[in-house]
């Protein structure tokens, strides 16, 4: 037998209050509940809504609250909730809170813990663990940030085989007018008693601005293997990875470290570096690498060079070990072992290592009295004069093409403008002198042209979150909404006018054509 009763009430004074029960009667305790939950909007200075809830049960208990104020110069919001689950294999706690303003610097925050325990003595089994996770947002001109942090336990045993891990991650991310910056770390364990144990660390990290890319990946990790067998192992592997990026230079190294000894292989490693660099005037690449297996280990050299004198490969590589199992190498026809074949009592033993080491370079020598064929050019005091019929795709907005000739000015001012889009900040550009030289590079003989675009700024205008929105051809007034719910109008939310630097720009165009 089970009775229920529901109540609901309306109230509208100065307040609208919403006002809401439900609860049960029973002879079984798990069919009783309580639920209590109240709703107010108040309009005094503003508008206010706040909700409560409330429930209360023999393995479920939970409360909520939740509170939204909006003045005209700013808004709140404030939630908060707890929730606890009792059964007799499991326990629940759950605790989350979240908060945000919009004042001179708005902020957002939120956290949310959980805990729980599952123990069954039927199943044999138990588990136990925690799990924490915060996160802030914040932005203030003119920058912008996300900053999370999570961590989370579990403990526990199946069949009366214990277990355990854990792991950790933080994560921000910070953005402004001049740079962009990033950064993820994780870092996890995990472990079998008796069987496996193991940890692991990433580690991830970048910025970018208008001038500059850089960002570096690190990995390390530890693992022990333990089989009932007899087979056991334990590694540890290292790796890490760069990139660097500017006007006309490129940089790059991949490294690789791991290290797997087991009970079949007393040794084995391996370790692996790249480097690749690369400028305007010289580029070069590299490969090294070693690796190890019991006595035997093989590692190698190979670099790659190209500058304006010369293009170079060398390449390196070496062996060595123990070779006793030559004598174990029978050649059907003799019927001997290959080690009495090669005679090598004579020059070592089976105690001995061996080593075969190799080498070799390629020379590719350039020369600079080969042939070059290039566009004529006459210079005079403000511009280069070009025949037409040798460039005619020369031709832009500072150059022009009169009586068969291309004229390309040496200083070329560009005019400023602004670039305008709807419900958009104004973006302005301003006047910028654009120069061009005529000249050869040094240790060449080829001409070029060099046009140089000087360092400007961009300028944002200052710009303010629009109240009228157009929708499906109509004007949404935000303002007059707001006015209409609550005597309030919409606060205002102005972006400072903000400045964007664009670095030098120098950009070669070749003159001509150089056959060494």
């Amino acid at each position: 037998v089970i009775t229920l009763n529901t109540n609901v009430g309306l109230y509208n004074h100065s307040d609208i209050v919403v006002h809401f029960r439900s609860s049960s009667l029973s002879i079984i305790d798990a069919l009783q509940y309580k639920l209590d939950g109240t709703t107010s909007l108040t309009r005094k200075r503003g508008l206010k809504l706040a909700t409560a809830l409330s429930l209360n049960n023999r393995f479920v208990e939970g409360n909520h609250d939740s509170t939204i104020s909006l003045t005209k110069k700013n808004l709140e919001a404030s939630v908060t909730t707890m929730a606890k689950v009792q059964c007799p294999v499991l326990k629940v706690n759950f605790q989350q809170e979240l908060t945000g303003n919009m004042k001179s610097k708005p902020t957002i925050s939120s956290s949310s813990k959980l805990k729980y325990d599952f123990n069954s003595a039927q199943l044999q089994s138990s588990a136990k663990g925690t799990v924490d996770h915060k996160l802030t947002v914040e932005s203030f001109s003119p920058y912008f940030s996300v900053e999370t942090d999570t961590k989370g336990s579990l403990s526990g045993s199946v069949l009366s085989q214990k277990y355990s891990g854990a792991i950790s991650s933080e994560a921000n991310s910070y953005v402004d007018t001049k740079s962009i910056r990033s950064s993820v770390k994780l870092e996890g364990t995990s472990k079998v008693d008796g069987i496996w144990n193991g940890e692991a660390k990433e580690n991830f990290a970048g910025e970018a601005s208008i001038g500059n890319f850089y960002t570096v990946w690190e990995h390390s990790g530890k693992n022990h293997l333990q089989l009932r067998r007899g087979f056991s192992t334990n590694g540890e592997h290292n790796s890490k990875v760069t990139l660097e990026l500017a006007p006309w230079t490129a940089s790059s190294v991949i490294q690789v470290h791991a290290s797997q000894p087991s009970s079949l292989f007393k040794k084995a490693s391996l370790g692996q570096v790249v480097t690749l660099t690369a400028s305007l005037k010289d580029q070069q690449a590299s490969w090294k690498g070693e690796g190890h297996i019991q006595t035997a280990s093989l590692s190698h050299n190979i670099q790659l060079s190209n500058d304006p004198t010369e293009i170079r490969l060398d390449m390196a590589s070496s062996l060595e070990g123990y070779m006793s199992f030559l004598k174990d190498t029978l050649l059907p026809v003799y019927d001997t072992s290959l080690w009495d074949i090669l005679k090598l009592d004579v020059t070592t033993s089976v105690n001995k290592k061996q080593y075969l080491q190799m080498s070799s370079a390629l020379v590719y020598t350039k020369s600079h009295t080969g042939h070059w064929f290039s566009i004529p050019v006459k210079e005079t005091a403000n511009e280069f004069i070009i025949p037409g019929g040798e460039l005619g795709s020369l031709v832009t907005p500072s150059s022009s093409l009169e009586g068969g000739y291309i004229r390309l000015a040496k200083k070329t001012s560009l005019a400023p403008f602004a670039l305008s889009l709807p419900s958009l900040p104004q973006v302005k550009f301003p006047r910028v002198q654009v120069s061009t030289e005529y000249s050869a590079p040094e240790g060449s003989t080829l001409p070029f042209f060099e046009v140089t675009v000087p360092e400007f700024q961009v300028t944002l205008s200052a710009f303010t979150l629009p109240k009228k929105l157009p929708l499906a051809g109509a004007v949404l007034d935000l303002n007059e909404v707001a006015n209409k719910i609550a005597d309030v109008d919409l606060p205002s939310i102005t972006m400072s006018e903000q400045s964007i630097k664009v670095p030098t720009l120098t950009f070669w165009l070749p003159a001509g054509i150089f056959v060494p």
